[in-house]
């Protein structure tokens, strides 16, 4: 059984869906979080807005510290956006709110979503973390729509990454690529395995989006494939696309260099 090596938090629903596929998942979690701003966002979340932007599992969470249905029932008929399933999922437990926007796969796609939906006078919260993107904000601004963006969680690099990557790299898991979750991940994964001699580097690289894909093109690293839509299945297809036509093109070689 092929191992794959995810950059990203343990997760039931990608070990099933990869073990499915006959490959094993390997679980290293590049980055640390930190709720921020708590008492700001639950003030926030009393204002009038027409719908809330959760573009991450992260901020989701952030928002249920200070979570009170008692006290926030006004949303329930307003309209929330996120960008994936499983976004949309952790915003139904842990908010017990319907996420809209599940198929954008971006927040490029999302912005138009919402732009799409919503009258050009509406005005969105936006709690995000600190290192977002400004792709959504600015696009919602540029068709009238007021957006608060809000840091309610500061992203870091995980105090254990490099003693992961070395347990990886001398273990006997043997991987067979790498898949990349977040941009801000790429760096401190490719900043930490410049320090050591290791296997991993020489593997290839896949990614969960396009943005994560053109930070590691714009760290000089080749990529192997970007998955279609923020999901396990899609992930799988692009290394099953990758593997497969590597192996048509060394067949062809082969064949065409006998004599």
């Amino acid at each position: 059984m092929k191992k794959v090596v995810l950059f990203k938090g343990a997760s039931e629903e990608y070990e099933r869906a990869f073990r499915e596929h006959k490959y094993e998942a390997i679980f290293v979690e590049p980055l640390q979080f930190t709720c921020v701003n708590l008492e700001a966002l639950s003030t926030a979340l009393r204002g009038e807005y027409a719908g809330l932007v959760l573009t991450s599992a992260r901020a989701a969470e952030a928002v249920a510290r200070c979570w009170d249905p008692a006290r926030f029932v006004a949303w329930s008929a307003r309209r929330v956006y996120t960008v994936g399933d499983a976004s949309a999922h952790k915003i139904k437990l842990l908010l017990g709110l319907e996420a809209l926007g599940t198929t954008a796969g971006n927040a490029e796609n999302l912005a138009k979503i919402i732009v799409k939906e919503n009258a050009g006078s509406s005005k969105f919260l936006f709690p995000c973390g600190n290192l977002r993107s400004e792709t959504l904000p600015t696009i919602l601004q540029s068709k009238g729509i007021s957006v608060d963006s809000l840091t309610v969680y500061e992203t870091k690099e995980n105090d254990n990454l490099k003693a992961d990557l070395m347990e990886l790299n001398g273990s006997t898991h043997d991987p067979c690529c790498m898949v990349f979750f977040s941009p801000s991940g790429c760096e401190y994964i490719h900043r930490q395995l410049q320090t050591f001699s290791n296997r991993l580097t020489n593997l290839p690289y896949f990614a969960i989006g396009n943005s994560t894909a053109h930070k590691i093109e714009n760290l000089g690293v080749e990529i192997a494939g970007v998955a279609e839509k923020p999901r396990a299945e899609s992930v799988i297809d692009s290394v099953q696309k990758y593997f497969a036509s590597t192996s048509s093109g060394t067949i062809s070689e082969q064949t065409s260099s006998d004599p």
